[in-house]
């Protein structure tokens, strides 16, 4: 009977110690996995910032201006975004740059910026002003018809540029570095304000008349 309840609590021992064997394994196996899933987590990849293009806003006053940004990250999805100017904030007449800035959990940041014109005489150049653009670059045609289809275009008030009232009496060919500027602004290297500045000079040198 004693030799009964010694073999008892031996199997009894024995299997208090595979339990906590068992125990221990699972614990450092789970352990391990864990550690082992985090690390493939490494985060380096910087938030998708997206901005509006730049905003133009026909107004002799300054005037409130609404527009949205949004940011998107690989691992975290939806993040926020920070601007120095908020949406519908009041701008001023001229030109603003607004710059944002986003960051993710992983601390990658990510920023951007756009410039809204509030202005009565802005730049406004549609996108389909640079097919002619092109053809006069390429030589499809003349200085003096591109002269006159930009002329047309500044008449009409399809393209808005801002201007002086009293051009030069001086008549002469378009110079090479115009077509130089004018060949970047198709391939989009300077912005509308830039080329318009050429335009400006094209129109002071009445190259391009109305």
């Amino acid at each position: 009977m004693k030799m009964e309840k010694t073999n008892f609590g031996n199997k009894k021992r024995g299997l208090f110690i595979s339990a906590v064997l068992l125990i221990s394994l699972f614990s450092a196996t789970a352990s391990g996995d864990e550690q082992k899933n985090s690390s493939k987590i490494i985060d380096n990849e910087p938030p998708k910032l997206f901005i509006p293009k730049d905003i133009y806003i026909l107004s002799k006053n300054p005037i409130k201006v609404d527009f949205k940004v949004r940011a998107i990250d690989n691992a975290d999805g939806i993040v926020n975004v920070q601007c120095d100017k908020t949406s519908n904030t009041i701008f001023k007449l001229g030109k603003t740059t607004v710059r944002c800035e986003t960051k993710d959990f992983a601390g990658n940041k990510s920023r951007a910026s756009f410039i809204v014109t509030v202005g009565y005489n802005i730049v406004q150049i549609p996108a389909w002003v640079k097919q002619p653009t092109k053809m006069w670059i390429e030589n499809s045609i003349d200085d003096e018809t591109y002269a006159k289809t930009m002329g047309f275009l500044i008449k009409e008030r399809l393209v808005q540029i801002p201007f002086a009232k009293n051009p030069n009496n001086s008549e002469s060919e378009i110079p090479v570095w115009i077509k130089t500027n004018a060949k970047s602004w198709v391939d989009n290297k300077i912005t509308d304000d830039e080329y318009s500045i050429i335009l400006q000079w094209l129109i002071n040198q009445n190259i391009i008349q109305f």
